[in-house]
């Protein structure tokens, strides 16, 4: 991303003690790995025990970025701007450069019912509709083409890009972000079966989404068929991921992309779910409990416990199934060679 600052702009911004001259031109933010001599990069722990994989110091040694911000110089011989947090750095940088500073709040295009109540700090989007009774607070912004449902309450600061939908009856906590083109308080999937076929069962509940979440773009969480299907606060949703009727998903859990999870499933608080886990409908996944990619739960997971593969085991059991499932070929292998007379495997197989 193209800044164009110089670092004494940037100690502005992130209130940082300047250790390289104050007169250095940044052109860029750049990763580590792709920086050059005129750019600055970041260095950030995401912690031993997130999912996200953390900085490969060898990147450092080999980055070729003129600053790099960071907690403590780790590398000797390259130049640093420490701060206590570089992610915060990071995301002040961002946060002023991409600034909107237009003075207008509603686009000409947007349509707003007349019984909508808007803090006069909100910003609207070009083709964007709010309707009746909708209930929007102070430093809000929806980009182009958001869809605002009936009741729908949104709270402070709370940041929706183009082509979201938020239907009715919805509720949004402070501080939140949604990506463009997610769904949310669409009809869960709820059907009962007789004789004629499947007769849908009407969903009659809402959503509600905590403060200080994020959700990736395309991805759906369905209203409750009663009551409410709650994401907690501090919670982190990926791209792509389908959240179904009545789920409950406690504080701070982060979900990859793609996973699938099915109606009235309770998952505690502190969770990490990775990318394409699909999870049955009903059951409970313990507070801090780890799910491994591509893994399907089929029943409870308690507190702590981490699991991995289809259906869902502990990890360290998983882990000894993989190296017998690799051996698999050389033992059949083995096994039709000590075969050959008594004819077991042919008579298996024929």
């Amino acid at each position: 991303m193209q800044i164009n600052l110089n670092l004494s702009d940037i100690k502005k911004i992130i209130g940082a003690d300047l250790n390289p001259d104050d007169s250095f031109s940044v052109k860029n933010i750049s990763s580590l790995e792709d920086a050059d001599s005129n750019d600055i990069a970041f260095l950030f722990d995401r912690g031993s025990e997130s999912v996200f994989s953390p900085v490969n110091l060898e990147l450092v040694k080999k980055s070729n970025a003129g600053i790099i911000v960071a907690q403590k110089e780790i590398v000797p011989g390259k130049k640093y701007l420490l701060v206590k947090d570089p992610l915060s750095a990071f995301t002040k940088i961002i946060n002023f450069v991409q600034k909107d500073d237009s003075k207008k709040l509603i686009e000409d295009t947007a349509v707003i019912s007349n019984k909508a109540d808007i803090h006069q700090s909100v910003k609207i989007g070009a083709a964007s509709v709010v309707c009746d009774n909708a209930k929007i607070d102070e430093l809000t912004i929806l980009d182009s083409n958001v869809f605002i449902g009936k009741n729908v309450c949104i709270g402070k600061n709370v940041r929706i890009y183009s082509g979201v939908k938020i239907l009715d009856g919805s509720i949004i906590g402070n501080n939140s972000i949604i990506h463009s083109n997610t769904v949310i308080g669409s009809d869960g999937f709820g059907y009962a079966a007789n004789k004629n076929g499947l007769q849908k069962i009407p969903q009659i509940g809402i959503v509600q989404v905590g403060n200080n979440v994020e959700i990736g773009a395309n991805t759906t969480i369905d209203r409750a068929t009663f009551n409410k299907t709650i994401i907690g606060d501090g919670c982190k949703i990926d791209n792509l991921v389908m959240i179904a009727h009545n789920v409950v998903i406690g504080p701070h859990t982060a979900i990859l992309a793609q996973t699938g999870i099915a109606g009235g499933v309770v998952i505690g608080a502190g969770c990490q779910i990775g990318g394409q886990v699909a999870i049955k409908d009903h059951i409970k996944i313990g507070n801090g409990a780890k799910i491994v990619s591509k893994s399907g739960v089929m029943k409870d997971i308690k507190d702590g416990d981490v699991v991995a593969g289809i259906p869902a085991m502990p990890f360290s059991k998983w882990k000894r199934a993989m190296i017998v499932f690799s051996m698999l070929p050389e033992y059949l292998k083995k096994f039709k060679e000590r075969d050959k007379k008594a004819g077991f495997f042919k008579r298996l197989f024929s």
